[in-house]
Order: C-alpha cells, then structure tokens, then sequence
C-alpha cells in the first residue's frame, strides 16, 4: 500500500472583514489513512484568553484538519479518544505537526485548540494549567504524555539535512559528455518540485531566493529539491543557462511536474491563493499513485 500523507492546514486568525481567511501549511507523512470528520478549533476572547477545556471542540487530524498558527493551549488524544498531552505552543500547528511526525497518527488523532492571539509565556502558562486540572477532574488522571518522566511530547529528533542536487562531479565542464541545460532538462523532468536559486536550501543568497524557500518549505516541508545556481564548482555556468532554459530574466525559478511555474512573484501570488499548495498536492497524489 502506498504511503499517504497528512495535511494540518494552517489557519489563519480572522481579518477586519470578520472572515477566516484560510491557507494550507504543511504535509507530513503518516503510513495510513487518518479517521475523518472536522470541526473547527474555538475561537478565543478579545482580550486572547484561551476557552475552557471543555469547551474546546476536538478537530480530527485528516486531510481536511486546519489548526491555527497562533499562540495557545491545545491537546492531544489518540486514536482511541483517550487524553494522551496537554501543551502549550506560540504557534499550534507546528507543534501539533512535530507530534505528528515523531509519534504517528495512532497517537495523533485529534486535538482541541485553545486559540490565545499575542499571549505571552505567563498567559500561556496558566491556561495550561487551567487546562491540565480540567484533564485531570475529567479522566481522573494526568495526561500520558505530561507525566514526569515522559519525554516523547517534548523532545525532538534532529533531522538530517537536505542537500541540494549538484549537475555534475565538479570536475569541470570539459569533464562532461552533455551540455548544462541537458542536465537542467533532466533534473527538472525527474523531480516533482526545483526551486533554482542563489545560495542553498539553509543559507539563501538573497532576499526573493529566501521568500521562495520559505513558502515552499511552509507548504511541503522539505519535499522539493534546490539547485543552487551559484555554485561554480558543481552547477558551473548554471545562473545563466536556467535563464535561457526557462526564457526567463530572473532568479529563483520554481519548478513542479516538469513546468516552469514562475519567478518569486508568481509563486508569492500561488502561495498566497492556495494555488501552490493545491498544485503541490496534486503532484504528491499523483506521484504516489504512479508508484503503487
């Protein structure tokens, strides 16, 4: 069976127009299909205080699940709906995401959201506990994952970076048997998402190279690859072949499904639609179901 992955959305906090407005944030992996059913995490007060335990409604992590990328209390249940962490997060969804990508979707099924805009660590902090003593009058016990002692909740495991693609041996161009924009030709028909920029994946050269990285690092996490055109050594006369490659003036250019997509604008504009998740979706379906 094909791995299947999960998307908690992002959701952002409401406008002056009194509508959500909601974006897609990241995908991780989970080696099976998550139960579905969504209802949305609860809104806070004005003045950021977070809303009882019990009256937090508890979001089922599926395809569809959106958690907010503000500040708040939040917790966790299992599968079997049993209570398993009660924590505290400046932003939600990445917590919520680090959980389920450490501890998988057994343990991760769902969670409830107390949303707490611009709170600092002394509010936070009390609406844990607040929540906590709530957990425990409900279950009769502490939470799993808050007991002392527990550690799988609060450590995380240190992710090995991702290398950029390097065209050649970095023996120099007369070492090759075929022309630089043959080995862009491949690298971008054999890759679902390239992004080709200044600098690397970490350390970006320039402004609109980090605003690409970061948009697409906030939507697929690291699943896209990087080619950076500054390298000499390995990419040698790249930064002027992606241009004539592409037909375009400007660097970073995106790449999905062998497409050119667009330069930092373009893929800004993506981002901000939903255009770029949607489409990055549908590439990681497709890809997923070539291979079963």
């Amino acid at each position: 069976m094909p791995m299947q992955r999960t998307r908690i959305a992002y959701r952002a906090p409401a406008r002056s127009t009194g509508r959500p407005c909601i974006r897609p944030w990241a995908r991780r992996m989970a080696p099976g299909p998550i139960p579905s059913g969504h209802k949305s995490p609860a809104r806070v007060a004005a003045n950021g205080a977070a809303p009882a335990f019990g009256d937090a409604p508890v979001t089922k992590i599926d395809s569809d699940a959106q958690v907010t990328a503000e500040p708040g209390v939040y917790a966790v249940y299992d599968s079997s709906d049993a209570l398993q962490y009660v924590g505290i997060s400046r932003k939600v969804v990445v917590s919520v995401n680090t959980h389920l990508e450490s501890l998988g979707p057994d343990v991760v099924a769902a969670v409830k959201v107390g949303e707490m805009v611009g709170a600092g660590k002394e509010e936070l902090t009390d609406a844990w506990r607040a929540w906590i003593e709530s957990a425990v009058e409900v279950a009769g016990d502490i939470p799993p994952g808050n007991k002392p002692g527990a550690t799988d909740w609060t450590s995380r495991k240190r992710r090995v970076a991702k290398q950029e693609i390097k065209l050649t041996p970095g023996k120099g161009v007369d070492d090759l048997t075929c022309s630089i924009g043959d080995l862009i030709d491949q690298v971008v028909k054999t890759n679902t998402c390239v992004a080709f920029v200044k600098g690397t994946r970490y350390e970006p050269a320039c402004g609109f190279s980090y605003k690409v990285l970061s948009m697409l690092t906030e939507v697929n996490g690291t699943e896209f690859e990087v080619v950076n055109v500054l390298d000499e050594v390995y990419n040698p006369g790249l930064r002027e072949a992606i241009k004539e490659y592409s037909q375009w003036p400007t660097i970073p250019q995106v790449y999905i499904n062998g497409e050119f997509v667009g330069g930092a604008d373009i893929v800004e504009e993506m981002h901000g639609n939903g255009e770029l998740a949607a489409m990055l979706s549908s590439s990681s379906s497709s890809s997923s179901s070539s291979r079963s």
